[in-house]
């Protein structure tokens, strides 16, 4: 790793610790924003960072929107090999199209996957895994690019430590605040939350808890306002993102 190299990573890192230091209702979209443009200034401009426990499966990315409502709609997160392949070991795995003949023992189904994604511009990269898949789910980052493979070799040849370095902390500051919201929120807002994410009125939620239509506005708006979300979709987006409810 360069003395340079060196240098922009200790920023990124000191800037984190800052981000995590402050009270903002937005922080973890500070630390994705800082973090997607720390590894696209690197090289590294397609990151897919997923977090999936009991109860929760969040997925952040720079792949386009229309590749994420794709993985959703069509469940891939059941066939993925990132999490069935990449996952079950802390060792860096060489992931996308452009690495199709290492990818041994894939179906043809996660293969398609693969070269669906190269479409949305993720052509060459590798795991970083931060919590193995087990009972307790897992955690990890698919660190890619829409560069050649031979260009992704050369820059993994002397940053790769130092970037799944960066990838550790960031995980470690996203889940320090998706732990702070989720303590942040009461069990009944997180309730109404997730049940509106499901598609629920507020009538809806109030029959289903037997509360008062009052008293579910209440939870709601209480819940926007500890957020800082301007709206019910902003609020529901917030914390799907951040794996406390599943849309």
């Amino acid at each position: 790793m360069s003395d340079r190299f060196f240098f922009v990573l200790n920023d990124f890192l000191e800037d984190l610790q800052s981000i995590n230091g402050t009270d903002s209702a937005d922080s973890a979209g500070q630390i994705w924003e800082m973090t997607s443009a720390f590894f696209a200034a690197n090289g590294f401009d397609k990151l897919i960072h997923i977090d999936a426990g009991p109860g929760h499966f969040a997925l952040q990315t720079t792949l386009p929107d229309a590749w994420v409502a794709r993985y959703q709609e069509r469940g891939y997160a059941g066939i993925d090999p990132f999490l069935s392949h990449c996952c079950v070991t802390f060792r860096p795995i060489s992931t996308g199209i452009a690495y199709a003949d290492m990818h041994q023992g894939l179906s043809a189904a996660q293969m398609n996957l693969i070269d669906e994604a190269s479409s949305f511009g993720i052509n060459a990269g590798f795991s970083s895994t931060i919590r193995l898949k087990g009972k307790d789910g897992l955690a990890g980052w698919n660190i890619g690019a829409s560069l050649s493979r031979r260009e992704v070799d050369s820059l993994r040849s002397h940053s790769e430590a130092a970037l799944r370095l960066a990838a550790r902390h960031a995980h470690d500051a996203l889940e320090r605040t998706r732990i702070e919201k989720s303590a942040l929120l009461s069990p009944r807002e997180v309730q109404c939350l997730r049940l509106l994410a499901q598609g629920y009125r507020t009538k809806d939620i109030a029959r289903s808890l037997d509360l008062s239509t009052a008293a579910i506005e209440l939870y709601l708006r209480n819940a926007r306002r500890k957020l800082g979300a301007a709206t019910r979709e902003q609020a529901i987006a917030m914390v799907t993102a951040q794996g406390l409810v599943r849309a």
